[in-house]
Parts: structure tokens; C-alpha cells; sequence
């Protein structure tokens, strides 16, 4: 894919936000995915959120898996980006579950974000089905 190569911004091709846009889906009733992108901007996680939002509207209650297993660090600017958008669907937020595979770093970035972002339920997993399965859980 085309995304995979560098960093997106506004400046993004109609084809690069479409398959952006892709990459949020819908695993189950109130259970949705984020395939994160390698490089992380502002712009993606916007795109990935709007999508998110899309499709979540008139849910009162979800949660979704993120697949950060093949991402770099997020700068600064990108941890804020997601600390304003994970603000805004909060309170219809049951549970966030993100996949790690075996990235100690990213395994780190990711429990100092949920910290900063104050999720209130956030797992991390080795792998996308244990995610997927604590997404479960707290639906139940």
C-alpha cells in the first residue's frame, strides 16, 4: 500500500485517505479495529478517528482494538492529537485493547499514552486475538 511508505498529511491523495479509512473496521456488534499505520501523523489519527466516529454514531457504549505491533514512536504531536480525539468519544468508550506483538518500546509509549490520554479501561496484548478477547469482556 501506499500509506505504508511515509507519512500522511492534508496533502494525502483521495486514494491514500481511502485506504486510511479502510483500515478502521468493524470486528463484531460494538467491537471495532484500528490497523495503524508505521508512521503516525496528526492526519492519520484524525482520518482513523472520523472513520471511528462514522461508525460508532447512535452507539451508546464500544470498543476497539488497535494493532500498533508495526508502528514507530509517536512524537509528541501525535500523542496530543490522540489525547483531543480519545477526549471525545470517552464517554461511550467501554474498553481499548491494543496489540503490541513483541515491541517493548511501543509496549511502553503505549502504557505512558493510555495514562496520559486517562483511559479508563486499556489493556495491552502480545497479540490481536487476546485484544480482541478483553474487548469482549468488557462489553459483557
Amino acid at each position: 500500500m501506499s500509506i505504508e511508505a511515509r507519512p500522511l498529511d492534508a496533502h494525502s491523495t483521495p486514494v491514500e485517505v481511502d485506504e486510511l479509512r479502510a483500515r478502521v473496521s468493524q470486528l463484531e456488534d460494538r467491537l471495532f479495529m484500528f490497523d495503524e499505520v508505521p508512521v503516525q501523523t496528526p492526519f492519520t489519527l484524525d482520518v482513523l478517528f472520523d472513520r471511528l466516529e462514522e461508525m460508532t454514531a447512535g452507539l451508546d457504549r464500544f470498543a476497539y482494538v488497535v494493532d500498533l505491533s508495526r508502528v514507530k514512536r509517536p512524537n509528541a504531536q501525535v500523542r496530543e492529537r490522540l489525547r483531543h480525539r480519545v477526549d471525545r468519544i470517552r464517554p461511550r468508550l467501554a474498553h481499548v485493547a491494543v496489540a503490541v506483538g513483541s515491541n517493548a518500546v511501543i509496549r511502553a509509549v503505549a502504557k505512558l499514552a493510555a495514562f496520559a490520554v486517562g483511559f479508563r479501561s486499556f489493556t495491552i496484548h502480545a497479540s490481536l486475538d487476546e485484544a480482541v478477547e478483553a474487548c469482549r469482556r468488557a462489553l459483557q
